[in-house]
């Protein structure tokens, strides 16, 4: 530690003393006392461990489920040994591959269970390139020190857009129109088809999915009342 730190430390802690204090109270004379004991530069005895670099080349990654091909593209530029593929693997399968690779990347229908986590004797890090991260267990990697992530943003807009288009498709009746063109019938009807505009819209679970749907809903002239059991 440098002369300069060792002075902000000792700032630092003087300061801390007179605020612990009451609002009319100020330092004594011990307190002073004490604090000119303090050296006022510390020897370092011990080297810091410095880190080691690593050759990205000795680190392998493994990506599940046809993740897009922008993925395999960086990991490769940087060096990165890449295995994909297109599915999830059996159980038997996945717990022999994931004994040697430091990262792996999946969607929602590999389930990295504790049984197959065992297994992942230098595994770093697991992405999962969805929202959820409920097909981890959490708890055992969190136990090894393995770091899971997620991309909570990464549809979140595109299935509120769908769900806005099921909610004016049922209203229109588009299905049941779209059949009988199919079968040859040009049924011109509006009978029991609605405008959304004015209709109330119940939401379920008002997370990144229900506050964009939400957004969009109201902009639309549908009154929104949602439901969540964290209060917002």
């Amino acid at each position: 530690m440098s002369y300069s730190a060792a002075d902000n430390l000792q700032d630092s802690f003087q300061r801390a003393m007179n605020f612990s204090g009451s609002p009319g109270a100020v330092s004594t004379s011990p307190t002073q006392s004490f604090m000119n004991t303090l050296p006022r530069r510390v020897s370092i005895t011990k080297q810091p461990k410095a880190l080691k670099p690593f050759s990205t080349g000795d680190m392998k990654i493994l990506l599940l489920e046809n993740v897009n091909a922008t993925a395999i593209k960086i990991f490769k530029d940087q060096g990165y040994q890449v295995e994909f593929h297109k599915s999830s693997l059996p159980e038997d399968e996945l717990i022999e591959k994931i004994k040697d690779v430091h990262a792996i990347g999946i969607r929602s229908k590999t389930r990295l269970t504790e049984k197959i986590l065992q297994h992942a004797r230098n595994l770093v890090c697991i992405g999962c390139f969805c929202i959820g991260t409920n097909q981890v267990d959490l708890k055992y990697a969190a136990s090894k020190g393995i770091a899971v992530f997620n991309s909570p943003f990464s549809n979140s807009r595109s299935v509120a857009e769908l769900v806005i288009g099921e909610i004016i498709s049922l209203a229109r009746q588009l299905g049941d129109r779209s059949i009988e063109l199919h079968t040859g019938t040009w049924n011109k009807v509006a009978a029991r088809c609605w405008e959304v505009r004015g209709k109330t819209l119940g939401i379920i679970g008002y997370g990144h999915i229900g506050s964009q749907l939400s957004v969009l809903a109201e902009a639309m002239g549908l009154h929104v009342l949602y439901y969540d059991i964290v209060t917002i």
